[in-house]
């Protein structure tokens, strides 16, 4: 806020002596009299000439900032990307090694490829009438290769 009032104060000093310095030369050259008319008019023309030039440099210096703010999360947003990158190399090394531990303790217990495939979707939290959807089967046959998986794997009777 005492950035505007001191902007505005400027642009009325500068308007003022530009008038003034104007009004001189105007009446040298011509030799005609100042009136407060052509002083008054002189004086409008200034503060709005001035209030342009200041509003123009201010918009420019906004520009200038609004362009450092945008390098800047163009940068975040570069360094961001390449964090994901990362993550996503060392979950998918991660997520490969679980899934072959899985699928080894999968053979282990003597699964078959239908009941693996209902332990996996399990694991992750599918429920088992949407397991019924994805594998365009009825529910009650998965609820009875689910009885199976728990009896071969040992896990205990589920309530499913």
């Amino acid at each position: 806020m005492k950035l505007t009032v001191r902007l505005v104060m400027l642009v009325v000093g500068v308007a003022l002596v530009i008038t003034t310095v104007l009004s001189v030369l105007d009446t040298l050259l011509t030799g005609e009299p100042i009136t407060a008319g052509d002083v008054a008019t002189d004086f409008i023309e200034m503060i709005v000439l001035s209030g342009a030039i200041v509003f123009s440099v201010l918009i420019i210096e906004r520009l200038r900032n609004l362009e450092g703010e945008t390098i800047e999360l163009r940068r975040e947003l570069s360094d961001a990307a390449d964090a994901g990158r990362v993550w996503r190399a060392q979950s998918e090394h991660l997520f490969q090694g679980l899934s072959a531990a899985v699928a080894t303790q999968f053979d282990e217990w003597g699964l078959t490829p239908a009941e693996a495939e209902i332990a996996a979707l399990l694991l992750k939290g599918v429920a088992m009438k949407d397991i019924a959807v994805l594998r365009k089967t009825s529910s009650p046959t998965i609820r009875q290769q689910a009885q199976a998986n728990y009896r071969k794997t040992g896990i205990g009777r589920a309530h499913v």
